[in-house]
């Protein structure tokens, strides 16, 4: 007698897993430290674009072509990881890291917004800094066999 599930339907049918833990590829840490740091991107440009709303500044031009540019990186991570990427990431987020020393602005007094989203920058972008080094590492040392 002919099955009458497609080969598909029986492979959804028997289960995702058939061991209790199988390797994700070797592709799965590239892919996860690429979609966190564009994470970490895109939440840098939302943070900055929300400080820049709530208290406008003279700058305000330059803050705006580099939240366009922390949101095209957080594109070009996610969709392409390239070198070209991380390499424009990592100086955005050094850029951005060198213009806001965190050390720097801890004498002045803020309210409001900008009070906590500084601080919330400063941790994504040094987190972004350490998947950045993290994929740097992994792409040196290569494939490692099974």
């Amino acid at each position: 007698m002919k099955d009458p599930l497609p080969p598909t339907a029986r492979r959804l049918a028997a289960g995702p897993c058939r061991e209790p833990f199988q390797p994700l590829g070797a592709a799965a840490l590239p892919r996860f430290l690429s979609r966190s740091a564009a994470g970490a991107a895109a939440g840098c440009a939302a943070v900055h674009g929300l400080a820049l709303a709530a208290a406008p500044h003279p700058g305000a031009a330059a803050s705006l072509l580099l939240v366009a540019a922390c949101l095209l990186c957080a594109v070009h991570l996610f969709r392409r990881p390239s070198p070209a990427a991380w390499a424009l990431h990592v100086v955005l987020t050094t850029a951005m890291l060198a213009a806001h020393p965190p050390l720097a602005t801890a004498h002045h007094v803020v309210a409001g917004l900008a009070a906590w989203a500084g601080p919330v920058a400063g941790v994504l972008a040094v987190a972004a800094l350490l998947l950045a080094a993290v994929r740097g590492v992994t792409a040196v040392r290569g494939p490692q066999p099974a």
